[in-house]
């Protein structure tokens, strides 16, 4: 049986190879260490404009775990795919899409089973279908 990875490793990669993304395209990018920080990283665009990334990572495709936050300026989703052996992929969402996403997940989360329409969704996030939309749309971070 092969061996499940540290969800530590997988989010330590995925906020590294985002960081390395963003600084190659100019961006100034300061990580936040922490046990749960709200955000992952603070990035000035390369013309100025500060803004905040919550990374979430992932080695394997499948849903995105996401809770969703109080609406915040500035805030943006990178979903980093960070497989074995395999090149990265990245999904770069506003808070706006994140929380949309999040909605619609639990609506049928609810029509599946009505009576759960008064309970919090215990695994609220984003669909990898929705996620694959917004692969390299780097374009959506502040210039």
């Amino acid at each position: 049986m092969k061996e499940r990875r540290s969800p530590h490793r997988t989010q330590w990669a995925a906020q590294f190879a985002v960081a390395s993304e963003l600084c190659k395209r100019g961006y100034q990018v300061a990580l936040t260490l922490g046990n749960h920080p709200t955000i992952d990283l603070m990035v000035v665009s390369p013309k100025g404009a500060p803004f905040q990334v919550d990374v979430k990572g992932q080695y394997r495709d499948n849903f995105w775990p996401v809770r969703p936050k109080v609406r915040r300026d500035g805030l943006f989703y990178v979903l980093a795919f960070v497989p074995d052996g395999k090149p990265n992929q990245f999904f770069i969402l506003t808070q706006r899409e994140v929380t949309e996403d999040i909605k619609r997940n639990t609506e049928k989360w609810i029509e599946r089973d009505p009576s759960r329409a008064n309970r919090e969704d215990p695994m609220p996030g984003v669909s990898g279908d929705f996620a694959r939309q917004h692969e390299d749309r780097w374009d959506k971070l502040p210039a």
